[in-house]
């Protein structure tokens, strides 16, 4: 079971600001890869997401909640993203958790990490958690941040939308265990999974003129 700290940081309602982010998903309904009345392309996309850009998420946040260089993980990070868009919005949201953050926990105000996955991790140590904890609300966020955009871009009831997040929890555990088995290695015989088709609609989102999510 998850301790408190890491219910109420993974809680919705906790003003990091991820609830303006869809994580590709927008632009995923706009090109039609995700659609309704089957959930099926839904959970295909979350399960995508999972298997590679989560799967960096998860050991980055393992690896700072560990005590691992802010400095370095920032930098593995930007190797792993090849989209200047995805970049920027995972820093915009590092620094957005790492103000909210700082007000319950001031150790982490003016840390040098700002790559979302990263402050995680950074947070998750300041609240006493284990990496473990980190890596499993790194994946959270991935699954409950997709299903919450899914309610605002889908005809889809937030409890279906929600039902395909829960169908891939032991998947997400299992990103979320290699994770903390990667953090224990070297940080540069971390994961490096691609996602050239995510990074090619976050380019193109970011050109958007009329857009309901920042990424």
């Amino acid at each position: 079971m998850l301790p408190l700290p890491a219910l109420l940081l993974g809680d919705g309602r906790f003003p990091g600001g991820g609830h303006a982010a869809s994580g590709g998903l927008e632009a995923a309904v706009a090109d039609g890869s995700v659609q309704v009345p089957t959930f099926s392309s839904f959970h295909a996309f979350l399960a995508g997401r999972l298997s590679t850009t989560g799967a960096i998420d998860a050991w980055l946040a393992a690896a700072a909640c560990g005590g691992a260089d802010e400095w370095e993980l920032d930098a593995e990070a930007d190797a792993r993203c090849p989209s200047p868009a995805q970049r920027a919005v995972s820093r915009r949201l590092g620094r957005g958790l790492r103000r909210a953050a700082g007000r319950s926990f001031p150790a982490v105000l003016g840390g040098p990490g700002e790559h979302h996955p990263v402050v995680v991790g950074v947070v998750a140590r300041a609240a006493g958690l284990e990496p473990g904890d980190a890596a499993r609300l790194a994946v959270h966020n991935v699954l409950a941040g997709a299903a919450s955009a899914a309610v605002r871009l889908l005809p889809i009831d937030a409890a279906d939308a929600m039902a395909v997040a829960m169908r891939l929890s032991c998947l997400g555990s299992r990103v979320a265990d290699a994770g903390v088995e990667a953090a224990a290695r070297p940080l540069s015989e971390g994961p490096a999974w691609s996602a050239p088709l995510l990074e090619l609609r976050a380019e193109e989102h970011a050109r958007w003129e009329v857009r309901l999510f920042g990424s």
